[in-house]
């Protein structure tokens, strides 16, 4: 287990367990609440610039329980500076594999086949690892410390943390919001981050082992009798290992049993899981929505799920959060050097991170409203028509006109 005690062991002057600096006393530069990627990465970066970071974790132990499918893209590697490694890598991946309703296969190399092709990652050590290198960099790292209250006064905003030792009063001069899909800090300081069952799916997942994998694929599986609005995903974490999982679009729920009674039916019915066994399961809910109109207020700011950053097609968000994390980290350490961290003065961050993302979040958005709308048998002719062309080489407007030569009518309901 690598929870609170080993955590401790990376930050040096910070006192023993239960001891520490985390008190109404000190007013910190910012505090960062929400230890996953986003969380860590703006607590790392901003503490590397030497400002004082404190990062808040709600859970006993970060990177649990794991919230995705584990897969990354190699790009994120090199926008966050960090090695290959064992220790968190579990497999690296050639592309994707997508199997349409009516069972055709399309392959996709890793240029094209998204934000969860590159690596498949043990989640629970990745999340550690940019927590500790956040420690590392300067940042008081404390788990098992949920902000309950958070107010403005004077200028300085005052948390109040659920601790194993009781309440304490935190001061900071920035607050971050990186609590996740819940992200009850962003109501707290103003941010409308609620969507409606169309923009959510509710996914599980299981780690299974003894089954058959793509050992260099992974796979997505469609189909509105598979799952609803979204799909079943294998990413291989090993020879025998994947993970299994599922998301269904919350405006095709009937109650909240139906992922797991649709993940069980897929896996018994398919000759390569049937015969696995479950060593892990883990649930929960993935925005696939647009962004919030703002993701900054004075002195404030959200980053990754919280701010609805999730790409909303695939459902990837590991990518996205600690991008928008390296323009935060920027941006608060301009405007505390400013002294302006109005919501005028971070404004960059809100450019910054839109400028590199929102453009195609908001391209997958449509992508994703329209396959909604999308009838299996609709869809099995798109894969169909496209499955003989390399995609990496073929234009938007190109493979239109393939599935228009080929199925005009499945044209006119792409194009509307």
């Amino acid at each position: 287990m690598h929870g609170l005690h080993d955590l401790r062991q990376d930050m040096p002057g910070r006192g023993d367990e239960g001891g520490g600096r985390m008190s109404g006393d000190n007013v910190y530069d910012c505090l960062v609440v929400g230890g996953g990627p986003a969380g860590s990465t703006t607590a790392w970066k901003l503490a590397g610039k030497g400002r004082d970071v404190l990062l808040l974790e709600k859970r006993q132990e970060i990177g649990v329980p794991v919230r995705c499918g584990e897969g990354i893209s190699k790009q994120l590697l090199d926008l966050v500076g960090l090695e290959r490694d064992p220790a968190w890598i579990s497999s690296e991946m050639d592309g994707a594999i997508i199997h349409s309703p009516g069972g055709t296969s399309l392959a996709l190399g890793p240029e094209i086949a998204g934000p969860e092709v590159g690596f498949v990652i043990r989640r629970e050590a990745f999340d550690q690892l940019l927590a500790r290198k956040a420690a590392r960099a300067g940042a008081e790292v404390r788990v098992k410390s949920e902000v309950i209250s958070l107010k403005r006064k004077d200028g300085i905003w005052e948390a109040v943390v659920r601790t194993v030792e009781g309440e304490k009063r935190v001061r900071s001069r920035i607050v971050v919001a990186a609590d996740g899909f819940e992200s009850g800090i962003s109501r707290m300081a103003g941010i409308d981050t609620r969507i409606g069952p169309r923009d959510m799916d509710s996914c599980i997942q299981y780690e299974m082992v003894g089954v058959e994998t793509e050992e260099r694929f992974t796979e997505f599986f469609l189909g509105r009798e598979k799952a609803p609005g979204g799909y079943i995903w294998c990413f291989p974490k090993g020879k025998d290992i994947a993970n299994v999982g599922i998301g269904v679009n919350g405006s095709f729920m009937r109650d909240g049993g139906e992922p797991l009674r649709l993940l069980d039916r897929f896996i018994s019915e398919n000759d390569r899981f049937r015969n696995g066994t479950i060593t892990e399961i883990n649930a929960g809910g993935v925005s696939v929505s647009l962004p919030p109109d703002r993701t900054v207020a004075d002195s404030f700011l959200a980053v990754g799920d919280a701010a609805r950053m999730v790409d909303p097609l695939t459902g990837g968000g590991v990518y996205n959060g600690c991008f928008a994390a390296i323009q935060a980290a920027d941006a608060i350490h301009d405007a505390l050097e400013r002294r302006d961290t109005s919501e005028r003065g971070l404004e960059t961050y809100e450019r910054g991170w839109r400028a590199g993302l929102e453009s195609e979040m908001v391209r997958n958005y449509l992508a994703k409203e329209k396959l909604l709308e999308m009838s299996d048998e609709i869809l099995d002719k798109v894969i169909e028509a496209i499955s003989g062309y390399d995609l990496s080489e073929i234009s938007t407007e190109e493979l239109l006109k393939a599935v228009g030569a080929r199925y005009p009518e499945v044209l006119t309901d792409i194009i509307g």
